[in-house]
């Protein structure tokens, strides 16, 4: 069975150049929405850097590591010697096509975003050209080689892998003067043209709960990175009000309950970081949505929080996820699959709750907790950026 994905792999590759000048498969129109608070009107009006990393946080980083300040210096020094964040990394990419789903091989562009990502970072602090070759060479060679993004779900491999590998592509760009690969007056090659395509317009059908929260996130940081202001507009209108993804669909407006508790933990604690990814994003766009709609991200994680750490939270059953049965929902009560803390989620929670002077108890308890088992390091998936203390950290 194995070396028939293998075959089909190999003539998908092949056939890679026939379908990159086609429109790829999950490709609909950037929707017309209303204006809401937050959004652009012109492509001078986005911020750069101004993903997961504005210039101050850069520096706020660099500054703390290089002064020895904690937690950003002991962070820094276990980062430093993880294996992505090494200027001597070898890719293992890049592939014409990629896939996720029953036939993968994902791994590769997996592994290799990271790091680029962690090299950014490490050029960043350190200002070591190895570290900005590395970061580059890895963009450039994705960005001029893939050629289409398939599989089931490939909405996720794209919100997750794509999103750290235009946030590594942001910084290059604005903080390193990296000019991507084969980028000419007219058009046609180097990594935009593949981040629009492949990873942008194929975000934009948003699905349901965690699905279309990857994909909102996603669409935010492409957009920025693109000067897109029609598809940033839709990806925070989206945020705010999508029926089935947004913020006031996935978090009970009255206690904080996700629309998966009854589901399982991991998925109610992986769509709080994706929401507070995207947050930090509109952050550094100039407009606070952490504390939107009277701080409801706050609250979904305090409830979460508080269940993970054995507390005792209420259950709306009429509360739920749309297309839930698709996941053998609705639930009558709330799950205690996979219950406890063991999501790399609360640093950025935590430290967005104190950038905005917020008391965040159990958000707070559940960060203690993490740290207790060694804090959010080393992963090897891209659910989160994780390194939340040295990424994220701020002082209150």
């Amino acid at each position: 069975m194995l070396s028939i994905k293998v075959l089909l792999l190999g003539a998908l590759a092949q056939c890679a150049w026939a379908l990159v000048s086609d429109v790829p498969g999950l490709n609909g129109p950037i929707p017309v929405v209303p204006d809401t608070q937050g959004s652009k009107t012109r492509p001078s009006d986005f911020i750069h850097p101004g993903l997961w990393h504005s210039h101050s946080d850069l520096e706020t980083m660099r500054n703390n590591v290089l002064g020895n300040v904690e937690p950003w210096k002991s962070t820094y020094q276990a980062f430093s010697y993880d294996s992505f964040s090494q200027s001597s990394y070898a890719m293992r990419g890049p592939f014409a096509v990629i896939s996720r789903g029953g036939i993968s091989n994902y791994t590769s562009f997996q592994a290799d975003t990271r790091a680029a990502y962690h090299n950014a970072i490490m050029w960043y602090i350190t200002k070591d050209d190895a570290h900005w070759k590395r970061s580059t060479t890895i963009l450039d060679a994705w960005g001029s080689n893939l050629t289409n993004i398939i599989g089931t779900d490939r909405s996720l491999m794209i919100g997750l892998d794509g999103d750290l590998f235009v946030n590594a592509a942001e910084i290059m760009r604005w903080e390193g003067g990296w000019v991507e690969q084969g980028a000419k007056w007219q058009g046609g090659s180097g990594f935009s043209i593949q981040l629009y395509w492949l990873f942008a317009r194929q975000s934009v059908i948003i699905g349901q709960a965690n699905y279309g929260i990857v994909s909102i996130k996603a669409l935010l940081s492409f957009a920025i990175y693109l000067d897109d202001v029609a598809m940033y507009n839709y990806a925070l209108y989206a945020y705010k009000n999508d029926l089935c993804a947004g913020i006031e669909s996935t978090i009970d407006s009255s206690t904080g309950q996700s629309s998966e508790s009854g589901r399982d933990q991991s998925h109610s604690m992986t769509g709080l970081g994706w929401l507070a990814l995207a947050a930090r994003v509109v952050n550094n766009q100039g407009y606070n949505l952490f504390t939107y709609a009277n701080n409801l991200l706050l609250k979904g994680s305090e409830y979460t929080a508080k269940y993970n750490l054995n507390g005792t939270v209420p259950y709306d059953p009429k509360f739920y996820r749309c297309e839930a049965v698709l996941v053998n929902g609705p639930w009558s009560k709330i799950s205690t699959d996979q219950r406890g803390i063991q999501k790399q989620v609360w640093d950025i929670l935590h430290y967005s709750a104190v950038a905005n002077k917020l008391q965040n108890p159990w958000t707070l308890k559940a960060k203690q907790a993490t740290d207790a088992l060694g804090g959010e390091r080393r992963v090897t998936a891209n659910d989160m950026p994780s390194w939340g203390d040295l990424f994220f950290a701020t002082k209150g």
